[in-house]
């Protein structure tokens, strides 16, 4: 993994700490994992460069960054609230007009981390959409993969389609399409803690997923505690 990978990586995870109840424990532990990424970055570039003794320095060094990563995430971890009980996702779950729904499940895990969360899937022909609703009780650690996508303004557009962040539904959002495989995912983030995520297959464009999205009640699903 290079440098810019990492610091990358880590300036993600900075950024999904900013707004926290307990913001100044969550930046401390952001710094820690960003000077830790920089260690794993200077000894991988030290092992590439040189060999021996030099490369047994490196190695130190990359075991280091990776113990003061571990620790920062460890710390960004604590402190979270207590996600909504499953069923309260489960009801949040819509009914879509024209579409069969079926498989809905809910559940609540705990592994550093609480999370709950509850999913549905719809059919329509041959079309398939799968939606699930995560609780993530405003962990850094669990809304740190969409952060970079959220920001306003990105976007990567391609002969095969697009991913982009989008408003939906008035909230942040992130839009991804891929005309081959016929594949579409819109992701909404409500209030920093709730995600609304659906995935469809063999659908004709992204106009069905984003109907599912816009099915859930995203006000209301805010209101949860």
């Amino acid at each position: 993994m290079t440098r810019k990978m990492l610091v990358g990586l880590a300036l993600t995870l900075a950024a999904a700490a900013c707004g926290s109840s307990e913001q100044k424990k969550q930046e401390e532990a952001a710094k820690q994992i960003q000077q830790g990424a920089e260690k794993m970055a200077q000894g991988a570039q030290a092992a590439a460069q040189g060999a021996g003794q030099a490369a047994q320095n490196s190695s130190a060094q990359v075991a280091q960054g990776l113990a003061q990563m571990a620790q920062g995430l460890q710390q960004m971890a604590q402190g979270t609230g207590k996600p909504v009980d499953y069923e309260l996702l489960k009801a949040a779950l819509p009914d879509v007009a024209g579409w069969e729904r079926s498989n809905t499940k809910g559940e609540q895990v705990s592994m550093g981390i609480s999370v709950s969360k509850a999913e549905t899937r719809y059919r329509k022909d041959d079309s398939q959409v799968d939606l699930e609703i995560t609780d993530t009780a405003m962990s850094p650690l669990a809304l740190a993969p969409f952060t970079m996508f959220l920001t306003t303004g990105y976007e990567e557009r391609s002969d095969d389609g697009f991913k982009r962040a989008a408003k939906v539904g008035g909230q942040p959002g992130y839009e991804e399409w891929n005309k081959d495989s016929k594949h579409g995912e819109v992701t909404v983030v409500v209030n920093n803690r709730f995600i609304v995520n659906a995935k469809g297959r063999d659908v004709a464009d992204l106009e069905p997923v984003r109907k599912v999205v816009l099915a859930v009640d995203l006000a209301k699903l805010g209101a949860l505690k």
